[in-house]
């Protein structure tokens, strides 16, 4: 298992007059590769609130934007991902990221898992840069300036993939990769279905007589 210093982040203030800036991300770091943490059954996972703006309610399907807790994400698997626009290992890792996003698409899953990035010490003009960086991105992702759902999360590196299970509001701790995310999306998929709640309406297989 690679060893990873933790990282530093920081906020300055801006020029005079403008408001306060996330301006840098001091990441101190050996090897980036990729680390996976699988998660007792009993880990509970903090109920985020994020500020999501119209678009963002949109991909996360959600009527309309505003403050919204994860657990009202109308979805049974959260990809929860922390990056942030000044960590070259975060912009590294789109790619990959985007690929994983794909393949629950064409899996037909987009209803029932859902993908929400954390820009970590990010206002919405360096979300923009972020997705403008990299052609725009398939997926919901939020500013997090003051670093509160970083906090929450026990101030992380990134970049960090949470999967996690959403289950009449009570959201469960499956796993989590910090650095590079090098899982066969597939795989990865398939076990994250398997720990799931059979969905809604799902009516068990009858047994052989």
């Amino acid at each position: 298992m690679s060893h990873f210093h933790p990282s530093t982040l920081w906020l300055r203030s801006a020029l005079s007059g403008l408001p306060a800036l996330t301006l840098a991300l001091a990441l101190a770091f050996g090897p980036w590769t990729g680390t996976a943490h699988a998660a007792s059954a009993a880990a509970d996972f903090p109920d985020l609130t994020m500020e999501l703006s119209a678009q963002n309610a949109l991909a996360l399907g959600l009527d309309s934007g505003g403050p919204v807790s994860l657990s009202r994400i109308p979805a049974q698997g959260l990809l929860v991902l922390l990056v942030n626009y000044f960590c070259p290992p975060c912009h590294k890792e789109v790619p990959r990221i985007k690929d994983l996003e794909r393949r629950i698409r064409e899996r037909g899953l987009a209803g029932r898992i859902r993908m929400v990035g954390l820009a970590a010490g990010d206002d919405e003009l360096l979300v923009e840069r972020f997705k403008t960086r990299h052609g725009g991105l398939p997926f919901a992702l939020v500013p997090d300036p003051a670093l509160a759902a970083h906090k929450r999360l026990g101030s992380p590196m990134v970049p960090t993939l949470y999967a996690v299970a959403n289950s009449r509001g009570k959201l469960r701790l499956l796993s989590m990769h910090q650095g590079e995310f090098v899982e066969d999306p597939d795989a990865f998929l398939d076990a994250l279905l398997r720990a799931l709640p059979a969905p809604l309406g799902t009516a068990k297989t009858p047994r052989a007589k």
